[in-house]
């Protein structure tokens, strides 16, 4: 029980988040917790601003797995607790519905797979995209300017940049202990 502290039930929505923003803009939704005292029942209310995300299977397919990982959570820590999770349009359109499919998806061993694969692919894309290129063109760019402005050599810049990355990560890592 020493597991489910109020900070347990207030990181919900942030973790949602980060979860799900791993394949999808953190734009399209909104999530937060709300407790019914007289049922016992935690809900996570997630309000869409993208109502595409409400026929997309693969988001829909995140929301569930995500939802019942936490009602297994809940259930081996909290005994009583239960979690439920609300899909709102944004004017309070109730599309918790469409979540029922996501989740009898989530035992189909072919959907799942499939369904794996796609989500695999979009978050390389995403990934790809968001970090992958914009570093490498920030590596080039920083290159480019100690070779044309400095004159530097080609192995030198090389050189000044993987040291910058090596003290870079060295720096990051006593910082984070």
């Amino acid at each position: 029980m020493s597991e489910l502290n109020p900070q347990y039930v207030e990181s919900l929505p942030s973790d949602f988040e980060r979860f799900v923003g791993g394949f999808f803009p953190h734009r399209g939704w909104r999530a937060e917790v709300k407790y019914d005292h007289r049922e016992g029942r935690l809900f996570l209310e997630i309000r869409l601003d993208d109502l595409k995300l409400s026929s997309d299977d693969r988001f829909l397919s995140l929301v569930a797995f995500y939802a019942r990982s936490q009602r297994l959570f809940l259930r081996r820590n909290g005994g009583e607790i239960d979690l439920q999770c609300r899909l709102l349009s944004n004017e309070g359109a109730d599309l918790t519905s469409r979540l029922h499919g996501a989740e009898t998806s989530l035992d189909d061993a072919d959907r799942a797979g499939a369904l794996g694969r796609q989500l695999a692919w979009l978050s390389f894309r995403r990934r790809l995209l968001r970090v992958f290129v914009p570093k490498t063109l920030m590596w080039a760019a920083i290159i480019a300017a100690l070779m044309i402005a400095l004159g530097f050599s080609l192995s030198l810049a090389v050189l000044l940049c993987l040291l910058a990355a090596l003290t870079q990560s060295v720096l990051a890592g006593l910082v984070n202990r």
